[in-house]
C-alpha cells in the first residue's frame, strides 16, 4: 500500500470514527449537544399562514402528545379576523413549531395568555394577564383562569374564572391591578407569580390559591382563599443601578425549589435583559443567569425532568429557546415529571 493511500484510509477511519463519537453523543447524552445560548425556533410557513409570529410567554410539557405546549400574547391575525384566536402552539423536543395550532373548543377568543403549567389529572391550568391592554382598558376577557383538558388535539374548558375580582378584595393589594405573568401547582395548590405591583419595598409577590379546583367549578373565587406565599427582592444591575423586576414565569423542581424567570415590569426602569431565579426550599434566593437584551417569559422542566427549557418572547420576530441545566441539588435522575 503506498502511503498516500495509507494516510487516504487513516484519515477515513478517523472521519468515521469522529462521525460515531457525536452520533453517540447525541444519542446516550443529547443535552450535551443543545446550545449554551438561546437559539431560533422553526416556526414553518404553514403556521405563518394562519397566524402572526408567535410571542412565547409561557410554555409546558404535554406527556399525551410529546410536544411542549406554548401560548402565545397574540394569536391569529386581523387580517383574516382571527385575531386572539384561542389556540395554543405545539413545539417538538428539536424546536419546530407544528403546523397547525391546538384549539380550545367552546372559547371565541384567547386575550393575552400569559401562563400555563400543568394541573392535576393530566390538566392544565391557563391564565391571562388580568391587566389592561396598551389602550389601558380592562377588557372581561383578559381576567380568566381556566382548567382545560386535551382531548385529541384539542382542549376543553373543565372550569373557569376571574381572578381580578378576589384580588381587588383582598387586603394585599388593596383594589391595586395586577398583571399576571407565570403559574405553578404544586401539592394540590395553586401558585400565582405577579409582574407587578411589586410590594413598598420592590419585592415581587408569588401567591398562594387554596381550594382552586372547587373554585374552577363554582366559578367564583373567594378573596380569603388567596394567601401570599413569598415576597421575592429580584434585583438585578441596570444601566442606572439595581432595577427591580418581576416575575415572567416559574416552575417547581423536583426538590420543591422554584425556577423563576423575572423581566422588568411595564413603565418601570428597563433591565437590559431578563433573568433566572432559583428559590430554594429555605426561601433563600439564587441569582442563575441573566439574559441581555432578551425577554425570558416560559420555562419549564424538559419531559425527563433533568434541565430546563426557556422560551423567548422575540417581539414579532422569530422566537428563541434554550436548554439550561438545572443546579445539581434539583436535578431529578429517575427521568419522572414533576407536576
Amino acid at each position: 500500500m503506498s502511503q498516500f493511500h495509507y494516510c487516504l484510509e487513516t484519515r477515513s477511519v478517523l472521519a468515521i470514527g469522529k462521525w460515531l463519537l457525536v452520533t453517540l453523543t447525541l444519542v446516550c447524552d443529547p443535552q450535551s449537544a443543545w446550545s449554551n445560548e438561546p437559539t431560533v425556533v422553526t416556526v414553518p410557513e404553514a403556521l405563518l399562514a394562519r397566524t402572526s409570529m408567535p410571542e412565547p410567554s409561557g410554555i409546558v410539557w404535554s406527556p399525551t402528545l410529546s410536544r411542549y405546549l406554548i401560548i402565545s400574547d397574540d394569536t391569529g391575525s386581523k387580517e383574516s379576523g382571527t385575531n386572539h384566536a384561542p389556540w395554543l402552539f405545539a413545539m417538538n423536543r428539536e424546536g419546530v413549531f407544528d403546523p397547525a395550532p391546538i384549539p380550545i373548543v367552546g372559547l371565541d377568543k384567547l386575550n393575552d395568555a400569559e401562563a400555563i403549567c400543568q394541573g392535576p389529572a393530566g390538566s392544565y391550568f391557563l391564565a391571562t394577564s388580568h391587566s389592561a391592554n396598551r389602550k389601558g382598558h380592562d377588557k372581561a376577557k383578559r381576567r380568566r383562569l381556566y382548567q382545560l383538558m386535551l382531548e385529541g388535539r384539542t382542549l376543553k374548558i373543565l372550569g373557569s374564572l376571574d381572578l381580578a375580582s378576589a384580588m381587588a378584595e383582598s387586603a394585599v393589594f388593596g383594589g391595586r391591578p395586577v398583571d399576571i405573568e407565570a403559574l405553578a401547582f404544586h401539592d394540590g395548590e395553586l401558585f400565582i407569580g405577579l409582574k407587578s405591583p411589586q410590594n413598598a419595598a420592590g419585592a415581587a409577590y408569588i401567591l398562594r390559591v387554596r381550594g382552586v379546583l372547587s373554585a374552577l367549578k363554582e366559578g367564583v373565587l373567594p378573596s380569603s382563599r388567596i394567601q401570599v406565599f413569598a415576597e421575592l427582592p429580584l434585583a438585578v444591575d441596570g444601566a442606572v443601578g439595581k432595577v427591580i423586576q418581576g416575575v415572567s414565569d416559574m416552575s417547581f423542581l423536583p426538590d420543591g425549589s422554584l425556577a423563576i424567570l423575572a423581566n422588568s415590569p411595564k413603565k418601570m426602569p428597563l433591565d437590559g435583559g431578563g433573568a433566572l431565579w432559583l428559590r430554594r426550599n429555605d426561601g433563600t434566593l439564587q441569582l442563575l443567569r441573566r439574559f441581555p437584551g432578551l425577554k425570558p417569559e416560559g420555562v419549564t422542566p424538559t419531559h425527563d425532568g433533568k434541565s430546563l427549557v426557556i422560551v423567548f418572547d422575540n417581539d414579532r420576530k422569530q422566537p428563541l429557546w434554550i436548554h439550561q441545566a438545572l443546579p445539581a441539588a434539583t436535578a431529578r435522575i429517575d427521568g419522572k415529571r414533576h407536576p
